[in-house]
């Protein structure tokens, strides 16, 4: 309220929502640990999994860190669990991770979970 131009107020706002230069950086390093160590747990839907991602992602964006689709779809590549190895090695060899979209990749994996929850209904 005190401020006299329009950028004083927003270098204010900035400042008290995302805070000084050194604490954004801080908090950029924790979230880019946290998208490191990310992995899926075993009881997780992969619809779940990519929500946590998709938020960590989103708050990188917040500090100024873009997180590219290809990044998210090697991150969800290499970090689920083995229960779907299977249609991993499927889509590593048959599509072009360069393009595949986390959507396309999330369809896919959908797909899959789905098909074993009938396969396992229909065994027992």
């Amino acid at each position: 309220m005190g401020a006299s131009t329009v950028k004083e107020a927003w270098d204010t706002l900035q400042g008290e929502f995302q805070g000084t230069i050194k604490v954004r950086t801080v908090k950029l390093q924790k979230l880019r640990r946290d998208f490191e160590n990310l992995k899926m747990k075993d009881n997780e839907t992969v619809k779940s999994y990519y929500s946590r991602i998709k938020e960590i992602g989103n708050k990188m964006g917040v500090y100024g860190e873009i997180i590219y689709e290809k990044k998210i779809v090697e991150k969800i590549l290499i970090s689920c669990t083995e229960k779907y190895d299977a249609i991993i090695s499927l889509i590593e060899e048959t599509k072009d991770l360069e393009t595949l979209s986390p959507i396309e990749l999330m369809g896919s994996l959908e797909a899959y979970k789905r098909r074993r929850e009938r396969n396992d209904e229909n065994s027992t």
